[in-house]
């Protein structure tokens, strides 16, 4: 005898045949729908549970890197300038300071104050200066042409200095990288430069600047 079970034009409700066989249809299907929806209810809830826990890490992160970047400011762990001058002809004999009037990005722990980056605490810095300069245009005369960073002491006093020069007709850059260290606050540090008069040193970002950047608040 051919099972009734085997008929899918009947509906799966009907029970007939004295083996069972559609019944057994019936109770597997109906477990299948259950399995299905108990695996969707399943993945939304972890999905759900999985955003609000991804976000609530990304905001725990948020916070601790706002209260970390704050809590180094206030230590005076963080320091950093960066700026430039609009450059110019030079007009005058001798060393002169070139002064930063332009700053580039956030200064944090350094002030700028009449063209000096001023240092907000102790410790490691490094400091960075270029500059682009034209060739000599005056036929004769002193051709020699330099740059200087340097440190000052909170009453004026030169605490240390580091020199980069050149001495041809040519245009050029000079650059002068300088580690060091002072013991507390109120240092400042500043571009100089001797040129000789009507050389000229290229203004903007792309051609002369100075930046000082905190290392770690040791001394020694």
């Amino acid at each position: 005898m051919t099972s009734p079970g085997n008929d899918f034009n009947r509906p799966a409700t009907v029970v007939t045949g004295n083996d069972g066989s559609t019944r057994l249809m019936a109770q597997r299907t109906q477990a299948a729908v259950m399995k299905q929806k108990s695996n969707e209810l399943k993945a939304s809830g972890w999905r759900t549970g999985s955003d609000k826990f991804f976000a609530g890490q990304e905001e725990t992160h948020a916070e601790l890197a706002d209260l970390q970047d704050r809590t180094q400011e206030l230590e005076g762990v963080i320091g950093y300038a960066h700026a430039y001058a609009s450059g110019g002809i030079s007009m005058s004999l001798g060393s002169v300071k070139y002064s930063m009037s332009n700053q580039i990005g956030r200064v944090i722990g350094v002030t700028m104050t009449n063209g000096s980056f001023v240092l907000g605490s102790r410790g490691l810095w490094v400091a960075d200066a270029h500059m682009s300069y034209d060739y000599y245009k005056i036929p004769f005369g002193v051709t020699k042409i330099s740059l200087s960073i340097r440190i000052y002491a909170p009453n004026g006093s030169l605490h240390a200095i580091r020199t980069a020069r050149d001495d041809s007709d040519e245009d050029g850059t000079l650059t002068v990288h300088m580690p060091f260290t002072v013991p507390t606050a109120g240092y400042y540090a500043e571009l100089w430069v001797n040129a000789a008069v009507g050389r000229g040193i290229f203004g903007g970002s792309e051609w002369n600047g100075l930046s000082a950047n905190k290392i770690s608040t040791e001394t020694s």
